[in-house]
């Protein structure tokens, strides 16, 4: 039988003669790392992470403990700090606890049984934080999946449009460095929840990119906040819902909502969906990908410079993909990419091109096609066209000289 893994612990101290020390009363119980500074102990953090819990002396030249476990807490927010101190000052716990996130605070001298007790305390404390957080995002994601299906299924254009998206979002974050992909990623996926509340007139003439009336385009204004509203009832999503709710505000504070805010305080996630919403807007009328790279260029004022170069780099590059394969119904897979709509033979649009197919997608289609008729045969993309852009976009993060977005 496998030996059970011990917990990973990082011991810091600038005296190297406790650290043996401790190395030698707690090692039969844990796996210990060490380091003799703050800035080695960040180090470490950087290198070897994860660890369950870091110890640190307080009592540090250069750099102390309450100013290492504010650090580290920033890189490492889920590990389970403690403090040892030889003094114990008002001013030194306020800090350690205000900044450090500390969860014991503990003045030498202290014994190796009692350390080595709030050390599993702290292990525990470990796990509970980690299952906690990994249940409350299983929850989420499945929260949002569940939306997206019925979308999908209320709403196949507004969902392919979800689609498309999401695909385009991730890359472009990527290619930006963006430290907020997940929140990126499902502020995508939400972007168009609020079109349910459209009627079927107003939603074909998005897809299509027809003219709007004015009360039309007030509809249309209104969905970012319609959305924002929805997320506002889900626990942890409040820096998504602001990116829903201004991804069409423009980036000199012009635009909608009515909200003063402009540049680089208007979230990368909006700024990112601004441009991409308005490319799939002027596709969709007609504009070819050429000219609707040309005139997102154009608009100043509009987007963020960096967004727009980064957007038309990458897709630039594949616009031209042909790598497109015929299916007939009965021969789709799930996790296929559909390269175009699918009709009913009455030309009714089922499922709109860039969708991923799944099991919900699989029943509607193979229901349709033995009722209404399916037009066939279904075009899917390519293994290679599916992944041309992810490639674009990972290469364009490895380039040399390319400066994180700021958030």
């Amino acid at each position: 039988m496998a030996d059970k893994v011990k917990p990973r612990v990082l011991l810091v101290d600038d005296d190297e003669k406790i650290l043996r020390a401790l190395v030698r009363s707690l090692r039969g119980s844990f796996d210990l790392t060490t380091a003799t500074s703050g800035a080695e102990g960040l180090e470490m953090l950087d290198r070897e992470a994860p660890f369950e819990v870091i110890v640190s002396d307080m009592k540090m030249p250069q750099m102390n403990g309450a100013t290492f476990l504010k650090h580290a807490y920033t890189k490492c927010p889920d590990t389970v700090r403690l403090l040892l101190t030889g003094f114990a000052e008002m001013d030194t716990i306020v800090d350690a606890v205000n900044y450090g996130h500390i969860y014991r605070f503990m003045t030498k001298p202290v014994s190796a049984t009692v350390l080595r007790g709030v050390l599993v305390d702290a292990v525990k404390q470990h796990h509970l934080l980690t299952a906690e957080k990994v249940l409350l995002e299983q929850t989420l994601q499945g929260s949002v999946q569940a939306l997206m299906d019925v979308l999908a299924l209320a709403d196949p254009a507004a969902f392919g449009r979800v689609t498309r998206i999401k695909k385009q979002a991730i890359s472009v974050a990527l290619a930006l460095r963006s430290e907020d992909r997940w929140q990126i990623e499902i502020a995508a996926m939400f972007s168009q929840i609020g079109s349910i509340t459209l009627t079927e007139a107003v939603t074909t003439k998005l897809y299509y990119g027809q003219q709007l009336t004015e009360e039309e385009q007030h509809q249309v204004d209104r969905l970012p906040e319609i959305t924002a509203r929805i997320l506002s009832h889900i626990p942890r999503l409040d820096d998504v819902a602001r990116i829903v709710r201004l991804q069409m505000k423009n980036y000199d504070g012009t635009g909608v909502p009515d909200e003063p805010v402009s540049g680089h305080d208007i979230p990368v996630g909006a700024r990112i969906l601004h441009v991409i919403n308005d490319f799939e807007s002027l596709k969709a009328s007609g504009i070819s990908p050429a000219d609707s790279f040309e005139t997102l260029r154009a608009r100043t004022g509009y987007y963020d410079p960096k967004v727009v170069d980064a957007f038309c780099r990458i897709f630039e590059e594949n616009t031209d993909s042909t790598g497109q394969r015929a299916m007939l119904t009965g021969d789709l897979l799930c996790d296929m990419t559909l390269a175009r709509d699918v009709k009913s033979t009455a030309g009714v649009l089922l499922v709109s091109a860039g969708q991923v197919v799944n099991e919900n997608l699989l029943e509607k289609l193979q229901n349709y096609s033995h009722t209404l008729g399916i037009e066939e045969p279904i075009w899917i993309e390519t293994q290679e066209d599916q992944n041309s852009a992810d490639q674009a976009a990972t290469n364009e993060q490895d380039g040399a000289g390319v400066e994180p977005v700021a958030s």
